[in-house]
């Protein structure tokens, strides 16, 4: 006699979601955790910051230029967050956008001290890319500055396009590298057309015009050596021409160069010859070689 089955139990039904709706629950659980986790950051961070704050600043470098009492106020101000908390890359930068600033860099210092060291930009020079431009400060490395008052004193005045700044700097240093001891580089300029004028002294305009700036530099030196040309009372010394210069002497100034005067030619053609007249002009005696 075959034995009848039992009835099995029937198995629980399960609760079929879409999938959609399945991957939003489950973002949605995400979400809920991540609130709550970012709650309790929060909380533990105000907790830091009411514990460990910061008391103090120091700044570590001496200063020329800015003012450490004034800078750690300006830094006070622009502070947020304790002394675990502060964000010292939003400080850096903002002390990096100062205008004498070149470099910043804060570090803690326990118990509760943010330590200041900046580096400050060392002005080489005054710049201007035109007559109606203001003036900008350049420093050591080539980058310009414009900090609020730009009148540093004893600097070079450099004018001419961006574009040829660096052109400008390098020519600067060679000028002054080859006059030693003699006149100051007092300006160096190129204007659109290319031509570059440098001021000596107190008053010395010498014209290098637009080519041959080292040939031109080396028979103006040539000269100097030979007549002692820089160390007289000259106005304007032109070295626009292909073998030869021209020079005006202040009006009444005893520079010794004398009507018909020779002097040694320190290098150039042996013709050449230095011979002053009296000049329709009022601004002075003018000689070519």
């Amino acid at each position: 006699m075959a034995r009848q089955r039992r009835p099995e139990g029937k198995k629980p039904s399960r609760l079929h979601l879409p999938v959609r709706l399945r991957y939003l629950v489950v973002a949605g659980l995400v979400v809920a955790a991540g609130v709550a986790v970012a709650g309790q950051m929060d909380a533990l961070r105000t907790w830091l910051d009411r514990q460990f704050p910061v008391t103090g600043m120091a700044v570590a470098m001496e200063l020329r230029h800015e003012d450490p009492d004034a800078l750690a106020h300006w830094l006070a101000e622009r502070l947020r967050g304790g002394f675990f908390t502060a964000d010292l890359g939003r400080l850096q930068g903002a002390l990096e956008e100062r205008p004498w600033v070149r470099e910043a860099r804060l570090r803690r210092r326990w118990p509760g001290k943010l330590v200041v060291a900046i580096t400050e930009h060392r002005p080489v020079a005054r710049w201007r890319p035109g007559p109606r431009a203001g003036w900008r400060l350049v420093n050591a490395q080539g980058a310009v500055f414009r900090p609020e008052d730009p009148a540093v004193g004893g600097l070079p005045r450099l004018e001419g396009p961006r574009a040829r700044l660096e052109e400008l700097r390098s020519r600067l240093a060679v000028l002054k590298g080859r006059l030693g001891q003699g006149p100051r580089v007092s300006g160096l300029r190129v204007d659109a057309r290319g031509d570059w004028t440098a001021h000596l002294g107190e008053g010395i305009t010498v014209r290098f015009g637009r080519d041959s700036w080292s040939r031109r530099l080396e028979r103006l030196m040539r000269v100097s050596r030979g007549w002692g040309l820089l160390e007289r009372t000259v106005t304007r010394i032109d070295l626009r021409y292909p073998d030869g210069i021209a020079v005006a002497v202040a009006e009444g100034a005893r520079s010794g160069l004398q009507k018909g005067e020779q002097a040694s030619t320190g290098g150039l053609p042996p013709a050449a010859r230095l011979v002053n007249g009296a000049s329709s002009q009022p601004a002075g005696l003018k000689g070519r070689i």
